[in-house]
């Protein structure tokens, strides 16, 4: 059921978005937005950016160590911010970027947006009340749904890679069957 309510919603935020001008429109780009939620149990952090924020074909493009940035589209980006917002993220928010922190069980859970340079994080520990911690769990939730519904593709090295395409080799190896 959550899963269904996020595609109505991402497809009806898509459809208001395609039907008015996005923010930065007369330069060809929308917001800059990247959200990051931070695991502060085991130091995992993930991360979901605009296509204006990170170029997507740049980005997965080239080899990198850590593949947790996803990269979206601008409105389906916005839209999402849109969702915290109504969410509860601006009425627990402080400025500033999250803190970098060990694992930790005092600080369980983080989650930044940072929105044309400027960032605002909003932590989540033991000592939160139930009705911020709900909060927070729908703005996490919501989060998680979307990045794993977001296609993300990795580069990597690989040095016997090419021998797949290796014709002479292709042909003995057949032969060995």
């Amino acid at each position: 059921m959550p899963f269904q309510r996020l595609f109505v919603f991402l497809a009806s935020s898509l459809l208001v978005a395609c039907a008015s001008t996005p923010s930065g429109a007369a330069d060809g780009e929308g917001a800059k937005l990247l959200v990051v939620l931070h695991d502060y149990k085991n130091g995992q952090d993930l991360e979901l950016a605009s296509e204006s924020h990170t170029k997507r074909v740049e980005y997965y493009s080239s080899a990198r160590g850590d593949a947790s940035r996803k990269v979206q589209t601008d409105e389906i980006m916005s839209a999402f911010v849109g969702q915290l917002t109504r969410s509860g993220f601006e009425d627990h928010a402080r400025a500033g970027r999250a803190p970098s922190l060990p694992a930790s069980d005092v600080v369980r859970w983080g989650l930044e947006v940072e929105r044309d340079g400027q960032r605002e994080h909003w932590l989540i520990g033991n000592s939160t009340d139930m009705e911020a911690l709900k909060d927070f769990q729908e703005c996490r939730d919501t989060f998680l749904q979307l990045y794993n519904i977001t296609v993300s593709y990795q580069t990597v090295e690989n040095q016997d890679g090419g021998k797949i395409f290796d014709d002479s080799k292709a042909a003995t190896a057949g032969k060995k069957r």
